[in-house]
């Protein structure tokens, strides 16, 4: 007699299995560092122009340099440095007489909130649709990633949130 032993094969696990790989896997993107050398200012955009573009201000054309990005990666870390922030919000205890003094410092902690927010849309614009980060378990050190922390803040940087890699001759 033969060995009619055969392997079940599970749809549904297998169809699992595929969901949570394209859930996890990365998504290739670009953000574009752009330099004013007359106005010596610098901003990024999601939007790469072959031909080069104009600053709005002054009429120069800009530099670019365009660096490849994990846009989950940068999600990712985007809704970490948020959540950090919400944490500094709520250990942030003011005394009454001292709030005059510290709306600065609160200001300050809003404004890095806001760049967090407004970061993760052009991400999603990048991916043309909504970015979901990758597992709580994930860990942007394993990546080949130039991370910098924000002391005292902890807020993380990746390298395409460090536009003095890429124009070190600009003062911020």
């Amino acid at each position: 007699m033969s060995d009619t032993t055969a392997k079940v094969i599970n749809l549904a696990d297998r169809r699992a299995k595929k969901e949570h790989e394209a859930r996890n896997a990365p998504i290739p993107g670009w953000i574009v560092w752009l330099h004013c050398p007359k106005c010596n200012t610098l901003e990024y955009s999601e939007i790469s122009m072959p031909d080069g573009r104009v600053h709005k201000k002054c009429g120069t054309l800009v530099e670019e340099e365009e660096i490849q990005i994990d846009v989950r990666a940068e999600y990712t870390i985007s809704m970490r440095n948020s959540k950090r922030l919400d944490e500094l919000f709520r250990e942030t205890k003011i005394p009454g007489f001292m709030k005059p003094l510290a709306k600065k410092g609160i200001g300050m902690l809003e404004n890095l909130q806001a760049a967090e927010k407004e970061y993760r849309k052009r991400l999603e614009n990048i991916a043309g649709g909504t970015v979901s980060p990758y597992q709580d378990e994930w860990d942007e050190k394993s990546l080949d990633m130039d991370l910098k922390i924000l002391d005292p803040l902890g807020l993380i940087l990746t390298e395409a949130r460090q536009p003095d890699l890429h124009f070190p001759e600009v003062v911020s």
